[in-house]
């Protein structure tokens, strides 16, 4: 059998990555190949706003909006120093408005997002990679992987239909979550970067209060901690609940319960989670998998890429992994497509991708750590919280912590748009985040300042990737060791570059009746857009800031110098 793409696993990676990739090259062949037979079970229903925008660009949306899943509007957290749950909300400042279901991918559905059954989903995204012309083979299984040095040569794949065969293709895409397939073949390691190694153990509940909700379908996720570990609450459709215990592995074996035990335990302990599920009844499918995070040390070889769980797994506390999967998945079909269509340097494309995608998964790890090692109820997990904050040198003062969370930059990708974000929340939330942990917020440095100016000394110019509208942007950048600074992007922050750049000394008062006519400003959030774009420059150090005695101050600092803060 001959592909111009094999790819491993027909999750959320594989799946999109073959949908997309036949609706950017339809002329392309892609065979998927998984080891399962869909539907099937699969942890991780939560899902954060970004993914529906690549479920847009798949075509997929429609389809998953027809499955009339919760809409999901944030997360309930009780969290860190206090007692009280607090709201982390997708629509900030506005009441989530019931829309006739099934509705199109615009307004308020476009800012949040849904909490998914995973055996329905999983499979209308494989249905759909079929729909757009891709070979899917379900109990088909990986028997051998074929390489010479760094080049894979085949695969040998039971299970299909004609038997045992040899699957040769010009690239392959390894899609197969942790198993990592093509990654261990390879011997390409895993750094684990984290000092928690988590297992995390859960089932599902039928006819389980959904807690807080708004309209009809609108829901939340909830996230509650206990002395020792944490609980999730997900409601997944009108009557399946997941409910999970993320604690240590450490203390599970300490603990002498079966997981079973320790499950039921870790419900008990929690008032709220007990009365959700007080008129519930358990499907008794408890599973337990280890949950620690890790990025591998390579993402690219000679003809392969790693995609989804096989190139890194994060925390499930911030609710990300599937939206790193797809989003990453969505760069693997951009950088596919490029690398057909040669118009761009193979090892720059194939880059650009690894470096960005490394970089978005070490950010949710480091978040999470930081909401383990802030989190002082974890009373049997102190000595591994501790490690965490040791190691990463994280101080709990807000304005440390915030530093430490931001080492890498505020600049990310965001569906192809630079914006100033953490970990894929911005940062006005990164701060209250940080508030509800230290009892303070981080300081605004926009407050210190009457006067801005441009900082790019010792920055060089360069390009970065930007996915946009089926193809890879090389987009104007400034670079500073690991920082880059882009000209140009969703919040308009090559405006404030170039105003910058003419206007050496501009107040900040000057700079607000700027954008105002330029950017037609008359829903107050754009203007938190922009004040997030210049406290991130100012962070970064590409802003200085002049008091007003005439002093001038840098914040930027190094991973190494904010580690010994």
């Amino acid at each position: 059998m001959k592909y111009n793409v094999a790819i491993i696993g027909g999750g959320p990676a594989g799946s999109t990555v073959g949908a997309l990739l036949k609706r950017l090259r339809p002329e392309l062949t892609v065979g998927i190949f998984e080891g399962a037979k869909f539907p099937r079970d699969h942890v991780g229903e939560s899902l954060l706003p970004a993914t529906c925008e690549v479920l847009e660009e798949i075509e997929a949306w429609d389809k998953v909006e027809q499955a009339q899943f919760p809409v999901k509007l944030g997360g309930i957290y009780r969290w860190g120093q206090t007692d009280d749950a607090y709201p982390l909300a997708f629509l900030r400042g506005e009441e989530y408005e019931d829309p006739i279901r099934p509705a199109k991918y615009e307004g308020q559905r476009a800012r949040t997002t849904f909490q998914v059954d995973r055996s329905i989903f999983d499979k209308i995204l494989l249905d759909n990679a079929a729909s757009h012309g891709c070979d899917v083979f379900e109990e088909a299984l990986v028997k051998t992987v074929h390489s010479t040095g760094d080049r894979i040569d085949g695969l040998t794949v039971t299970g299909l239909p004609q038997g045992e065969c040899f699957v040769e293709a010009d690239h392959y895409v390894d899609a197969s979550g942790g198993r990592g397939i093509l990654r261990k073949a390879l011997g390409v390691k895993v750094d684990a970067p984290s000092a928690l190694r988590n297992i995390a153990i859960y089932d599902y509940w039928q006819d389980a209060d959904w807690g807080m909700r708004a309209g009809v379908d609108g829901t939340y996720i909830h996230v509650m901690s206990i002395d020792w570990g944490w609980i999730w609450f997900i409601s997944m459709g009108k009557t399946r609940t997941s409910v999970g215990l993320v604690t240590s592995a450490e203390y599970y074996k300490k603990s002498g319960l079966t997981t079973e035990e320790l499950y039921l335990k870790a419900i008990e302990c929690e008032p709220l989670i007990s009365k959700l599920l007080k008129p519930a009844r358990r499907e008794k499918v408890l599973k337990a998998e280890s949950d620690w995070s890790y990025v591998a040390d390579r993402l690219v070889g000679e003809n392969w890429i790693l995609a989804g769980d096989s190139a890194g797994f994060a925390d499930p506390i911030l609710s990300a992994g599937v939206t790193l999967t797809m989003t990453g998945a969505r760069k693997v079909a951009y950088t596919l497509s490029e690398l057909y269509r040669g118009e761009l340097e193979a090892s720059w494309v194939k880059s650009e991708y690894e470096r960005i995608q490394r970089s978005n998964i070490k950010d949710h790890i480091r978040f999470a750590d930081y909401w383990y090692s802030a989190n002082a109820k974890f009373t049997d997990l102190t000595e591994y919280c501790s490690e965490i904050a040791r190691d990463a040198g994280i101080s709990l003062n807000p304005d440390d912590a915030f530093r430490w969370l931001a080492v890498g930059g505020f600049s990310s990708d965001a569906g192809g748009y630079m914006s100033p974000t953490a970990a894929t929340f911005q940062l006005s939330t990164v701060k209250n985040m940080v508030a509800q942990f230290g009892g303070s917020a981080p300081e605004w440095l926009l407050q210190r300042y009457k006067t801005l100016k441009l900082n790019v000394e010792n920055a060089t110019r360069d390009v970065a990737a930007a996915y946009l509208n089926g193809r890879i942007e090389q987009l104007e950048v400034f670079r500073r060791d690991d920082k880059r600074l882009f000209l140009q992007g969703f919040f308009k922050r090559a405006y404030v570059v170039l105003l910058l750049e003419q206007n050496t000394d501009s107040v900040i008062e000057k700079i607000f009746k700027y954008f105002r006519p330029r950017l037609n400003i008359s829903d107050p959030l754009l203007l938190t857009y922009i004040v997030e774009v210049l406290e991130a420059m100012l962070h970064d150090g590409w802003i200085d800031g002049v008091d007003e005695s005439g002093i001038v101050a840098t914040h930027t600092q190094s991973p190494t110098e904010t580690a010994s803060v």
